[in-house]
């Protein structure tokens, strides 16, 4: 009988240790080269990771772990970059100092001037002056002082001249050598600072449901994706009318205890003919919600359309030339991320290393075979036959008491 039990809640449990395993895996672009890659992760990678974006791990063809880490793309970033001069004129001037004219040829609008020069250790003045014409020249700034330059690890350092907005053609710079050598200007040129955009991929469309309702004067449009989305970007497209403007809101549909339907607002909105509207969140994670629109006397909105995009993610390593890797991703019983040596290096990673691609993909098949024993019915079946086992036990040992008592008392 302690046999039978024991088989009985073996077969309980089973189902959780076979359960474990990565669901999916799809092969990486092959390299030829040693180096630090990028590897891009389609939205039908992400949308199968769990909400940490933990799952999901990278292996060489002898089925170890590859370290890694997770970058996404910001929704902006300002950047700066260096735009060179042309330098129209350098001379020396007989008093000793040296002259260098550059030329501002879309007259920009700037207020700084950058000089790269070969590292020094002495004191240099210096006067700066603007022209349209290159004939008529005004002060701009006068009595900068330049102490030395001492690129560290270089051997050249970037001096900054700063003024006040100014969009002259043409710029010069007076560097005073009265009591000694020249210094050795190599570059001249300003930083421009500009937004960069985050780089999306658009979502496959979702199955959209509506229903449009006199009673409310509500349209009433369920938005409902394959898997989580993790949309970064919503943008709702309208056909006709020509002009609108509508009150909206992006919710949740709920049903309470008694059966009645309430809806819980995420957001609200308004939709007008100006433009498309876009919205932005981080990382949405619902499958389904709904856009409730105000309609009050007006005809509803027609074709309604609705685009997700996420901002790029990609996996940062390092990979060997030679090897076969792939992705494995989607296992339940990871929660957190890995911690890889990598992680405390990400900053030191150029970036402008390759981007891989990835292959179609597919399932790892071991699971849906084994997973059969996990069986809801299978588990409240086991408890059943358990529970009467233990019954059946009980009511039999009562009874061997009660005939021995009886025995005893003939």
């Amino acid at each position: 009988m302690k046999k039978v039990i024991f088989i009985t809640l073996s077969l309980l449990f089973a189902g959780s240790l076979y359960s474990q395993g990565y669901q999916w895996q799809t092969e990486v672009e092959k390299i030829d080269k040693e180096a630090f890659y990028k590897i891009d992760l389609q939205p039908k990678i992400v949308g199968k990771l769990n909400t940490q974006f933990s799952d999901i791990r990278i292996k060489d063809g002898t089925g170890k772990d590859v370290p890694y880490f997770i970058e996404k793309e910001p929704f902006s970033v300002t950047k700066r970059v260096f735009k060179e001069y042309d330098v129209v004129k350098k001379i020396r001037w007989r008093n000793g100092a040296t002259v260098l004219v550059v030329e501002n040829e879309h007259k920009d609008t700037i207020n700084n001037i950058q000089l790269q020069i070969k590292n020094f250790d002495v004191r240099k003045h210096l006067e700066l002056a603007g022209s349209d014409d290159y004939n008529n020249w005004y002060t701009i700034k006068e009595d900068y002082t330049f102490h030395s330059a001492n690129g560290h690890h270089t051997t050249s350092e970037v001096k900054s001249l700063n003024f006040p907005y100014t969009d002259y053609k043409y710029y010069r710079i007076i560097i005073f050598d009265c009591f000694s050598l020249p210094i050795n200007v190599m570059k001249i040129g300003y930083f421009d600072t500009y937004q960069e955009q985050g780089k999306f991929k658009k979502l496959e469309a979702p199955v959209l449901t509506r229903f449009d309702s006199t009673e409310t004067k509500q349209t009433y449009i369920k938005v409902n994706f394959a898997a989580i989305p993790y949309f970064d970007k919503l943008t709702i497209k309208v056909d006709k009318p020509a002009y609108y403007y509508r009150n909206a809101k992006i919710c949740f549909k709920h049903t309470d205890k008694k059966g009645r339907t309430y809806y819980e607002v995420e957001d609200y909105i308004t939709l007008n003919s100006n433009s498309d509207f876009t919205i932005h969140f981080s990382d949405f994670q619902h499958k389904e919600f709904y856009i409730v629109i105000d309609n009050e006397d007006n005809p509803p909105l027609e074709n309604v359309r609705v685009e997700a995009y996420q901002l790029n993610r990609y996996l940062i390593t390092h990979l060997e030339s030679g090897k076969n890797y792939k992705l494995v991703f989607e296992n339940e019983n990871i929660y957190t991320r890995p911690n890889y040596d990598i992680n405390h290096f990400k900053y030191k990673i150029p970036d402008d290393i390759q981007l891989l691609t990835t292959g179609s993909i597919t399932s790892i098949q071991y699971k849906t075979t084994k997973k059969v024993i996990t069986s809801t019915l299978w588990m409240w079946g086991a408890i059943a036959v358990v529970a009467l086992l233990l019954g059946y036990m009980s009511y039999k040992m009562i009874t061997e008491m009660q005939n021995t008592k009886q025995d005893g008392n003939v």
